[in-house]
């Protein structure tokens, strides 16, 4: 009885100190913008233990009365913004500051596009691939689905080999950045192509002009940035799988895809994509030797909030191609003899097999990434990536060089960057950046075959500003400079003869170390300063309306191809000779671009101007016969260079129907359909050496694309599209063709031309497509999965493609038939 009375003592002790407990605190304070601390109005405080509800004022104040002691969990929200949960230890009264991500297009989260010709808050002139379009190339190479863009071409190799030329310039003219690092992969040589797998790509953004200054200055043609999907910041798993079949080539590919997310904000993502093919087929014979192999993994670990984040990724990248065998001949009347008739002099049955000759490539590349936001202030980013390339050229060589790469060379490339995003002004942002290479070449020295490029060092250091104004609702304004040291220090061996011939024995004399035998190893040491600027407007009549105009300037040094080649270049069975004189090349780029978006349609107009001087370009000059067979000499040259152009784009839907839907409070929605559309490309470029007066050398021709396509065509999901490819022919092109010796059968020798300079004649291919969409049964406007059949060239039309340099051997390839089945987690 006296526990019992004990008990009760204690309760009602307990109790009245619980009642007497100091429940006067007060929880104040203000919620603010991240970027610029302006005061928002209405935003919602939920204190979760009290069920509570507090709204901020204009000036985004609040106040909570009558709290204890205690812990608080509050949930606080805004119309357009991040929800955020804090947590709040309160012993006393107290006054805090929230701060809430206002500017949801900084979040990049997501980013809703009326139409693919963004980015509508600069001045560049940019178009982007959406990943629907990305996914049609599952099979493809990153260079055939960039010419889904006006104004893109292709430099090719064959079909395997396929590098994005963009308004008339390729390699180390056009920058190509992938997730936020701008890859380095010898991509100096016509025949070498990005070592990319289209498929980790979720978006690709394509801008035509040396604006991306971030990525660096000397990208004269333009910019290339793959983005990778998007972070979500909720509990999910995605993902993919892609698998396509083809007849031509008798092959396919597979690609698979997970994204795995966190609320938390981890999040792990992966990509596996195989692909293998084997010989293409002409209309009219096998193209042998043109198999190839394909497998490449990417694999990322990382962390974000909208506070701070950091991320590793790994990726890898390996290809075999094989190099059509009618490309290598034996001797000078068989190249005569292929070039002029057009027939290939090596048709073999079809097979898998990937012979000589060949090229083996396999890249490596692992970044590290992490960044902070600073509040009232911006973004700042820290990115560091090393790359490993490694190339290996197969020739035919016989005896106890059988199987032994003639050309195999490692590279080596360490990036580090630092960027500041200066966000805090609603009007005015500002990007700042330094950045830094230091990349090491390493030919192996004992292929038995004179080194096409030598042992290299080289350093580039970077600096960059850039500046975004709005100076009214409906103008903008854009400006940036950057500044760059290049230096490259090589080793590399001239025949003496070649050495004083060039006259580079009085040019260059600083550069002399020794002789050995008829060799002289010389020690270029060759230093660029380069700098590049840009500025620019656009206005915006309203809505629908807007017209940029954007000026740029920028230097490119020459790269280490033009510089140093001097022999055999296996892939492409030609001799390369460089020069060691050369200087950089200046460009200035005047880009206008007037777009519409109203109702049905979708307009760009890009005229451009481009003055390049001391243009870098690469020009047949006669033949060689060496042990090996013989080849085309092929050497650099330098002149001035105007290449004027224009890209016209349009998308119109020409019927369309209009639904309603049922908003939650219960009106209705006028929604449009497009059920036919027609869609519409032309690019133009007329490319002149203003020294000469004459037309430049691989100019792509003017070409046309037309596509009509049929949505929901009798059955909802079910899609048809019909699209012509009218290529024409390229009526302005130097005369390079030259003269050889061709022995006679009967004895003796004959003087012939080799009609290197003409280009092919004009062509016009059909392609057809239908697919079929499976949509969720939980949500009828989610795809969970897509069924396409497509024909390429339907008529089978015997064709060759001006930039194809293998046109001189053999037709482009003929008809085929893909199946592609996609499937979205």
């Amino acid at each position: 009885m006296k526990l019992q009375t004990l008990w009760l003592f204690v309760m009602l002790i307990s109790a009245s100190w619980a009642t007497a407990q100091d429940c006067t605190y007060i929880l104040e304070g203000t919620v603010k913008d991240y970027h610029d601390n302006s005061s928002l109005e209405l935003a919602t405080i939920y204190v979760e233990s009290l069920q509570k509800t507090v709204s901020t004022d204009a000036n985004g104040y609040f106040i909570l009365k009558g709290l204890c002691t205690g812990t608080y969990n509050l949930s606080i929200a805004h119309i357009d913004c991040e929800p955020k949960k804090i947590t709040v230890d309160l012993t006393g009264s107290q006054k805090i500051e929230i701060l809430l991500e206002h500017h949801v297009e900084d979040l990049q989260t997501i980013q809703v596009i009326a139409d693919v010709h963004d980015d509508h808050s600069n001045t560049q002139a940019t178009t982007r691939i959406k990943k629907e379009i990305l996914q049609n190339f599952s099979g493809a190479t990153l260079g055939d689905a960039l010419t889904s863009v006006a104004g893109v071409s292709s430099l090719k190799t064959g079909n395997s080999v396929v590098k994005p030329v963009v308004h008339g310039l390729y390699g180390s003219r056009v920058a190509i950045v992938h997730d936020g690092i701008r890859q380095q992969d010898q991509e100096w040589g016509i025949e070498h192509a990005p070592n990319i797998d289209v498929n980790t790509a979720n978006s690709i953004q394509v801008i035509k002009g040396a604006s991306a200054l971030r990525y660096g200055g000397d990208a004269i043609g333009g910019t290339i940035v793959i983005e990778p999907a998007r972070i979500i910041s909720k509990d999910t798993l995605s993902g993919s799988i892609i698998s396509q079949l083809q007849t031509n080539g008798r092959g396919g590919s597979i690609t698979g895809s997970i994204n795995n997310y966190r609320k938390s904000g981890w999040y792990q993502q992966a990509t596996v994509t195989y692909k293998r093919l084997g010989d293409y087929d002409a209309p009219d014979y096998v193209l042998s030797n043109t198999s190839s192999e394909t497998a490449a993994f990417n694999l990322g670990l990382g962390f974000k909030t909208f506070e701070f984040g950091a991320d590793l990724k790994y990726s890898y990248y390996e290809s075999s191609l094989g190099i059509l065998r009618a490309s290598h001949i034996g001797n000078a009347a068989d190249l005569v003899r292929s070039i002029n008739s057009g027939t290939p002099t090596v048709i073999n049955d079809f097979t898998y097999d990937i012979d000589v000759p060949r090229q083996e490539v396999a890249h490596h590349s692992l970044r590290f990434s992490a960044f902070k936001r600073f509040a009232g202030l911006g973004k700042l980013e820290a990115d560091y990536s090393l790359q490993f390339n490694n190339r290996k050229e197969y020739d035919i060589r016989r005896g106890s060089n059988a199987g032994r790469a003639s050309l195999d060379m490692d590279l080596m490339t360490h990036i580090a960057a630092l960027n500041m995003l200066f966000d805090s002004n609603k009007t005015t942002t500002i990007n700042v950046g330094l950045d830094g290479m230091y990349q090491v070449n390493t030919p192996d020295a004992n292929t038995g075959v004179r080194r096409l490029i030598p042992d290299y060092d080289a350093t580039k250091v970077g600096a960059y500003i850039s500046i975004n104004h709005q100076l009214k609702d409906n103008w903008i304004i854009d400006a940036g400079l950057r500044l760059d040291s290049y230096k490259i220090d090589a080793d590399k061996f001239y025949f003496q003869t070649r050495w004083e011939s060039l006259g580079y024995d009085e040019q260059f004399p600083q550069f002399e170390r020794r002789t050995e035998g008829n060799q002289l190893l010389t020690n270029p040491v060759l230093d660029y300063g380069l700098y590049a600027f840009t500025a620019g407007t656009k206005y915006f009549f309203n809505d629908h309306y807007d017209i940029a105009v954007n000026l740029s300037s920028a230097n490119r040094a020459p790269n280490p191809s033009e510089l140093f080649s001097d022999g055999l270049h296996h892939a492409l069975a030609t001799i390369e000779l460089g020069r060691l004189d050369l200087a950089k090349e200046q460009s200035y780029k005047l880009n206008t671009t007037f777009h519409v978006n109203h109702k049905n349609l979708d307009l760009e107009l890009n005229p451009y101007l481009n003055l390049v001087n001391d243009f870098i370009q690469l020009v047949p000059t006669s033949i060689e016969t060496t042990t090996r067979g013989a080849f085309p000499v092929y050497q650099y040259e330098q002149l001035d260079a105007r290449l004027l152009g224009i890209d016209v784009s349009a998308s119109y839907d020409v019927f369309a129907k209009k639904e309603a839907d049922k908003t939650e409070e219960g009106g209705l929605n006028r929604n449009q359909q497009r059920l036919l559309n027609f869609n519409s490309q032309f690019s133009y470029i007329h490319g002149t050496d203003v020294d000469a007066n004459e037309a430049l050398i691989d100019m792509p021709p003017a070409q046309f694309n037309n596509t009509v396509t049929w949505f929901d065509a009798l059955s909802t999901g079910l899609d048809f599209h019909l699209t012509n490819l009218t290529t024409l022919e390229q009526t302005r092109f130097p005369d390079n063709d030259y003269e050889v010796n061709v022995p006679l059968e009967t004895g003796g020798f004959e003087m012939r031309e080799v009609n290197i300079s003409q280009p092919p004649s004009a062509y016009s291919l059909w392609n057809a497509g239908v697919s079929y969409s499976f949509f969720s049964k939980k949500n009828p406007k989610v795809k969970r999965s897509l069924l396409k059949l497509s024909v390429f060239n339907i008529f089978n039309t015997n064709y060759r493609n001006y930039l194809n340099r293998q046109r001189f051997y053999a037709d482009d390839i003929g008809r085929d038939i893909q199946l592609q089945f996609i499937y979205n987690i």
